[in-house]
Formats: structure tokens, C-alpha cells, sequence
């Protein structure tokens, strides 16, 4: 089983903005066997100083404790941040109908969690997973 948090606005499809500028963040959690809505949590991230801000990145590490994947339509510079300096692994897709994004993550969800497995581990290339 895999927790992922994605950013909503709507809660029915991937806010068009960047994950941390989204309204809420839909944590689902995730098998082979498909999905199950968990929560709606509120943003409560600070508006940015500057693009990419830090402070940003370091709120919402804390507000999605517990949650091994960051879903998004948008990759930002804190997305990348939180790739290589959080515990989340940040995956792309290209579907923003937050149903669809869940059935192609559940595709590949055998895939994911060994990415996941060599990212605790250290082992991992770092390669952006995709979602199309």
C-alpha cells in the first residue's frame, strides 16, 4: 500500500498550478487493487517570497507527513527540491482527472513501489516517473 497526496483546487482534477499552490492536498492511498480517499487536507503552506521558497517546501514536508508519493501535473523548483531532500517521490501526470491519474498509477504500481524501495534505500536514479 502506497499513500500519495496529490493538489487539488476542485478536488476532482490536479490544480494547473504548482502542487504547493494548490488548495488542498487529496491523500488516497493506493494498491493493486485500486484506491481508497482518505482526506482532504487544507494547504497551510506561506505564500512565497520568492519562486522555489524554501520555506514553502519545508511546510509542506510537514503538513504531508506519513505520504510516500507527491502527485502533480506541475513540476516546480520545490518539487525538484523535495525529490532529493525529502522522503516523498514526486511523480508527473499528464492527466489531470484525479480518477484517471489513480488508475495510471495503479498500472504501475509495482513499478512505483520499487522506485519507492530504492529510493529508502538510496539506490535510485533519480528519473522522473511519468504518467501519461
Amino acid at each position: 500500500m502506497l499513500i500519495v497526496a496529490m493538489g487539488t483546487d476542485d478536488r476532482k482534477s490536479l490544480t494547473e498550478e504548482h502542487f504547493g499552490d494548490s488548495k488542498y492536498f487529496a491523500i488516497y492511498k493506493v494498491d493493486n487493487n485500486g484506491w481508497e480517499l482518505l482526506e482532504y487536507r487544507e494547504n497551510r503552506s506561506p505564500e512565497e517570497r520568492i519562486h522555489g521558497d524554501p520555506r514553502k517546501a519545508s511546510s509542506i514536508v510537514e503538513q504531508l507527513k506519513g505520504v510516500d508519493i507527491l502527485l502533480a501535473h506541475a513540476m516546480g523548483p520545490n518539487f525538484v527540491r523535495m525529490r532529493d531532500n525529502s522522503p516523498f517521490l514526486p511523480i508527473i501526470s499528464r492527466q489531470r482527472d484525479i480518477e484517471r491519474a489513480l488508475s495510471l498509477l495503479k498500472e504501475r504500481y509495482d513499478y512505483v513501489s520499487s522506485v519507492i524501495e530504492a529510493k529508502r534505500n538510496g539506490k535510485w536514479d533519480r528519473q522522473p516517473i511519468i504518467l501519461k
